[in-house]
């Protein structure tokens, strides 16, 4: 057999295995009906309740003017729709939203590269390392894992202020090379990954070896396949986050300003008469990519997340 290559009928399998009960159908008591009924009817409540934030943001983005707005604030009448309903409000957010004389075009490919960029890096790096933790036995194992633990017990703020020189001293600041930053091997999404690899059997592993795979031919053509539903949840939530982020940008790269950050201005410029109507628009546009997102994803995200036994 040569080593070079690997039995492709055997990656297909491994890789698509999550299709084995896809479409079995589960018989649940009337206990479980029950539970799952009301279960439904919770979830439903609380996605109506979520959605009508949507709804009343669009009511306040479709405000004929700032002064209607002011007007309807001190009525206590801002859920309503206005008489001089205009959609103009999206448009003028384009040419309105500016930071460090850079329009709204360029706060969009700002947001777009920093974003998808820090979370490509992040979960690569993630990923690799969580793998190499819960896989392979080696000295200070337990040690890197007991070490996420407590850096999520570590208050972030407390070392803003060395992350600014470090920043400073080696060249990061306003740069696109700020995506270094992103680099981050025991994170949040370490936990979620972690408890993944672990329920995916090692025989799978073993099974590749045989057919002349190495090690890191069974990490991306085996492990990582079957860990996309967990790496996709890290993406979709640490995309939403980063292009959502305005406090990091306003640190580290305020003359590379994005979408979020630009938001941040504006709002901050409301109390000094900014049009309202306006920034609640540029809320509404600058959600769009992450509504996107997650209807795309979504089924990717909760279907095939449970894992069983090699076949025979």
């Amino acid at each position: 057999m040569n080593n070079s290559t690997v039995d492709k009928s055997f990656f297909e399998k491994t890789t698509n295995f999550f299709k084995t009960k896809g479409n079995s159908k589960v018989k649940r008591t009337k206990g479980e009906q029950v539970v799952f009924a009301i279960a439904f009817v919770l979830i439903t409540i609380y996605s109506l309740f979520l959605l009508y934030h949507f709804y009343f943001l669009l009511q306040l983005a479709t405000k004929g003017s700032h002064r209607e707005f002011i007007q309807d604030k001190m009525a206590n009448n801002l859920a309503s729709w206005s008489n001089n309903f205009t959609l103009q409000n999206f448009s003028k957010a384009f040419s309105l939203f500016e930071v460090e004389k850079q329009p709204f075009t360029v706060l969009l490919y700002n947001s777009l590269w920093y974003s998808i960029g820090s979370v490509l890096i992040n979960v690569f790096f993630e990923a690799s390392a969580t793998y190499v933790i819960c896989k392979y036995k080696f000295k200070g194992r337990n040690f890197l894992y007991g070490l996420v633990i407590v850096r999520m017990m570590i208050p972030i703020m407390g070392s803003l202020p060395s992350s600014v020189r470090t920043y400073k001293a080696l060249g990061l600041m306003n740069s696109p090379l700020i995506l270094v930053s992103a680099i981050d091997c025991l994170g949040g999404g370490f936990l979620i990954m972690y408890s993944f690899f672990k329920s995916i059997s090692w025989e799978y592993a073993e099974a590749a070896k045989i057919d002349g795979a190495s090690h890191w031919q069974v990490y991306f053509k085996v492990m990582l396949p079957m860990a996309m539903p967990a790496i996709s949840v890290v993406m979709i939530t640490g995309f939403i986050g980063r292009w959502n982020e305005y406090m990091g940008i306003c640190i580290y790269m305020p003359k590379l300003p994005t979408l979020s950050y630009a938001l941040y201005v504006f709002e901050q410029q409301m109390d000094y008469g900014a049009n309202a109507p306006v920034y609640f628009s540029g809320v509404l546009i600058a959600a769009i990519p992450c509504v996107i997102l997650f209807l795309i994803f979504q089924n990717s995200i909760m279907q095939k997340v449970n894992i069983g036994g090699l076949k025979g």
